[in-house]
């Protein structure tokens, strides 16, 4: 599904590049007003780019410590790179929704994405942890005498 969101991002991108104007708003003050604009190319492009490398970097972590994103570990993993796509894709479809003329408070989109986030690195701490102290320990607690 975080593969879809990534694509369909790009995709929406492309499509609406010639239909937007030069400047479109980028970023939103924290009582959902625009307060500063952007190019088209940091309006469109920079957050499915930003969603694909920190997609790309948070499924390298497992490659790098593979004994720690065991069993349910690599599912909460999973989720948490989900959530952070969804986080990504809520921020762009509030900017490509706000060029088409609807006036989104991007805080309605935001914080329920932000915290279901939470919720997911919350329970990736949980699994991870579960992995570390589920090791096994050898005789003796490992002290040698």
């Amino acid at each position: 599904m975080a593969q879809a969101l990534i694509i369909a991002m790009f995709l929406i991108a492309m499509m609406s590049w010639s239909s937007v104007p030069a400047q479109i708003p980028i970023h939103w003050d924290i009582s959902g007003q625009v307060d500063a604009y952007g190019s088209k190319f940091t309006g469109l492009l920079l957050l499915p780019t930003i969603a694909l490398a920190g997609y790309l970097l948070i499924g390298f972590t497992a490659v790098f410590s593979p004994a720690q994103f065991q069993g349910r570990a690599m599912n909460a993993l999973s989720w948490f790179r989900l959530t952070y796509v969804l986080v990504m894709a809520g921020v762009f479809g509030v900017i490509v929704a706000d060029v088409r003329g609807a006036n989104i408070n991007l805080n309605y989109v935001i914080f329920p994405l932000l915290a279901l986030m939470v919720i997911s690195i919350v329970n990736l701490l949980i699994h991870t942890n579960r992995n570390k102290s589920g090791k096994t320990v050898p005789p003796n607690g490992g002290i040698q005498i």
